[in-house]
């Protein structure tokens, strides 16, 4: 519980520090995010769902701007040797989801680990996904290392805190994303 309150504290401490526009962006990133996935949907007449998981699995190590130009050009071209700025694996990924069914638990399977899987359900559930995408801003908010084992304590974190904010988990992260990224860059 300890560890619960001192991670609260931090992450209101960076929320409380964003301005008026971070906050905006923050609140609405997740939706903008899936309005643009819409857009890639009825561009390539592709179902959300696999353009979401396409761009999940394209995300690591990489800049939303562009993971959303790699995510395009995947659409327009889905091959391993489609240049993208991420991992083999990942491409492997983005593969398997694109060829797949689409079905939410089959892309969630592929996708496999938790900061991708949240990622997903996040911008997919935009309105009421309670989860939380835990990547290295994540975790530089509460202080902690980048570990799979400290995903739990930084999600319940970010969770009870939204609750408190009476904001989704993920507007409450994307916020902090902010904040804490224009810090440290």
């Amino acid at each position: 519980m300890k560890t619960i309150n001192k991670y609260k504290r931090d992450i209101i401490k960076l929320f409380n520090q964003t301005n008026g526009e971070n906050l905006d962006n923050g609140m609405t990133w997740y939706k903008d995010a899936n309005i643009y996935a819409k857009t890639l949907a009825k561009d390539f007449d592709i179902p959300l769902n696999k353009v979401i998981g396409v761009m999940a699995a394209l995300s690591p190590n990489n800049k939303w701007d562009r993971n959303k130009i790699d995510t395009r050009k995947f659409l327009e071209e889905p091959s391993l040797d489609t240049k993208v700025c991420t991992f083999t694996n990942q491409r492997i990924k983005a593969m398997y989801i694109y060829h797949g069914t689409g079905c939410e638990d089959s892309i969630l399977g592929i996708l496999n680990g938790v900061k991708t899987c949240n990622f997903f359900s996040n911008i997919l559930n935009h309105k009421t996904c309670d989860r939380v995408t835990v990547d290295m801003w994540a975790f530089r908010s509460v202080g902690t290392e980048e570990k799979l084992k400290n995903v739990p304590l930084v999600t319940q974190a970010y969770q009870e805190l939204a609750t408190e904010l009476n904001i989704v988990p993920h507007q409450l992260q994307a916020v902090v994303w902010g904040v804490i990224r224009g810090s440290l860059v």
